[in-house]
């Protein structure tokens, strides 16, 4: 069985705009993939004072945004890929597809409209719940695709043998 896909991105807004810092996505077999981001010059605040961010960390460890969004659009190219819904990972993409000027090559959704059975509310609880009981930071990417993981297994969307 095809896992459900999912995304989450971390970020940062001290800058003059929101920008990713780092992404996490599953692939369809469950396993995940989580790369940091490196920042673009225009992403980051002019006076070094401001930064909140330890910009020398992203440069050193991070991969070139156009390289993660290459490796993204392959391996999630012509999905539906799912976000948790509780931060602005749509907005997040765009300033990706702004900045390497393409448009991703699948189409991101909220996790509710994969389990439309359900209310976002009750979503987010279940989801909340499900980060405290495995304690996950939620502010870690992979932790947020893992969980997104594990409730797509609870719903019955993956084989319960699957990575994740």
């Amino acid at each position: 069985m095809r896992a459900p896909q999912f995304l989450k991105f971390e970020y940062n807004d001290s800058g003059p705009k929101l920008f990713p810092t780092a992404a996490s996505w599953s692939l369809t077999d469950g396993r995940i993939k989580y790369v940091v981001i490196m920042p673009e010059d225009e992403w980051l605040a002019d006076d070094e004072d401001e930064r909140m961010l330890d910009d020398r960390f992203f440069r050193e460890h991070g991969a070139a945004p156009v390289d993660v969004f290459r490796e993204m659009n392959e391996d999630l190219a012509e999905a539906t890929v799912f976000s948790d819904g509780l931060d602005p990972d749509d907005e997040l993409l765009e300033c990706l597809c702004e900045t390497v000027g393409q448009q991703a090559a699948f189409e991101l959704a909220p996790m509710v409209a994969l389990l439309h059975h359900t209310s976002f509310e009750d979503l987010a609880d279940r989801y909340q719940d499900l980060m405290a009981r495995e304690t996950l930071d939620p502010t870690v990417a992979e932790n947020a695709v893992y969980a997104q993981l594990l409730l797509a297994k609870e719903e019955g969307l993956m084989d319960p043998d699957s990575s994740g």
